[in-house]
């Protein structure tokens, strides 16, 4: 299959990008943001939100949180931007040996909550889930689970958004917020998005996201796409 093709099925292979985390920015954002003057003005106005100061309890399954860290990081391992054919191969191989273990993870716990396996433990989790494309109907299934913990915080609005759309895509629907972007002509552009597309601005601020075209910008300077 052309990598084109591959690129189309996956969707955008970049999920939570560093200017919608609080983690450290890197220098490959830091030169996005010197090209995307929209969204660097949005970051200024809209810093990401602290979290109290204070540790996540211990996680009451630390061998669990552990495990879902470790998959979690062999799947960015998996994801280094690049567009070959073997790069491709690499991350479907890793996501098709993730997706058994995160059903039956979350088949016996249920989605993992912060005092089962830790903040980040729900992170990585949320990760895994995001990139189980080849289950739509389990991704379905985890967004209705997790969707009452969005308003209490433990799943981020920005990931709720990115787990929304990705089902839509990939059950042949309009997109609410623009976040699932094709490689076409060298250039990134959304899915088919809800109707009236004009609209999706308004949807994005509501769950603080920047613009969308602002958001294209970054996801063009920061992985840029096949040619």
């Amino acid at each position: 299959m052309p990598i084109r093709e591959i690129s189309a099925l996956l969707l955008l292979l970049l999920v939570v990008p560093a200017w919608a985390s609080d983690a450290p920015a890197d220098p490959r954002e830091q030169a996005a943001l010197a090209q995307c003057p929209g969204a660097a003005a949005f970051m200024r106005d809209h810093p990401a939100p602290r979290e109290p100061d204070m540790p996540d309890p211990a996680a009451r399954l630390a061998d669990l949180r552990i495990e879902l860290l470790r998959m979690q990081a062999r799947d960015q391992g998996a994801r280094g931007g690049g567009w070959s054919q073997e790069e491709i191969k690499q991350m479907m191989q890793v996501d098709a040996e993730h997706l058994p273990r995160i059903k039956a993870i979350i088949a016996e716990h249920g989605f993992p909550t912060r005092e089962l396996v830790g903040r980040d433990g729900v992170d990585a989790a949320w990760l895994l889930v995001q990139h189980a494309d080849a289950d739509p109907a389990f991704q379905e299934q985890v967004l209705s689970a997790i969707t009452p913990r969005v308003q209490a915080g433990e799943i981020s609005r920005h990931q709720f958004i990115l787990l929304t759309d990705r089902v839509l895509a990939g059950q042949g629907k309009p997109q609410r917020y623009g976040s699932q972007l094709l490689a076409q002509e060298g250039r990134w552009v959304p899915k088919p998005i809800e109707a009236p597309e004009s609209e999706v601005d308004q949807r994005r601020k509501a769950m603080g996201e920047m613009p969308l075209a602002d958001y294209i910008c970054m996801a063009t300077r920061m992985f840029p796409p096949p040619r």
